[in-house]
């Protein structure tokens, strides 16, 4: 008898306590207001890293099975730590192997962050030939395909 008199008192507590702790939508939304960012990323597998004297070549895993290419101009990194440029870096922890971020904000192309190995004498960082131009090496936007 005693253990079905206590039994039933946890079970009532339990509930009791449940039904205490949730909150209304309405409640929420007037302790919390916030809207949403509409932010998105998608993070790819890198090779290489071409550094050119305009853009950085970057080939990356596009599908399961084939590499893609695209450039990042210069330009778009500010060495001023300005948090309107739109390619950052960030240095690649120890046993993984370089990736890049591309982030969206409300389906548009916001920026790109590479991380990357630190010393430019890893096999992911490479020199593109000088002689090659870059034709997209003052676009606005960033296109790439997954």
């Amino acid at each position: 008898m005693k253990k079905s008199l206590i039994i039933s008192a946890l079970l009532f507590a339990a509930f009791a306590f449940s039904s205490f702790a949730q909150e209304s939508k309405s409640e929420r939304e007037y302790k919390y207001p916030f809207t949403e960012a509409g932010i998105s990323y998608h993070n790819v597998t890198v090779y290489k890293v071409l550094d050119h004297k305009d853009a950085y070549v970057v080939m990356y895993a596009k599908g399961h099975s084939s590499v893609g290419t695209v450039t990042i101009p210069k330009a778009w990194y500010s060495t001023d730590g300005n948090k309107g440029a739109k390619l950052s870096f960030r240095p690649l922890p120890k046993g993984m192997a370089p990736w890049m971020t591309v982030i969206k904000k409300e389906g548009n192309f916001n920026h790109v962050m590479l991380t990357m190995p630190t010393a430019r004498s890893h096999a992911a960082w490479g020199v593109a030939d000088s002689s090659v131009t870059v034709d997209d090496a003052n676009k606005e936007t960033l296109e790439i395909a997954y």
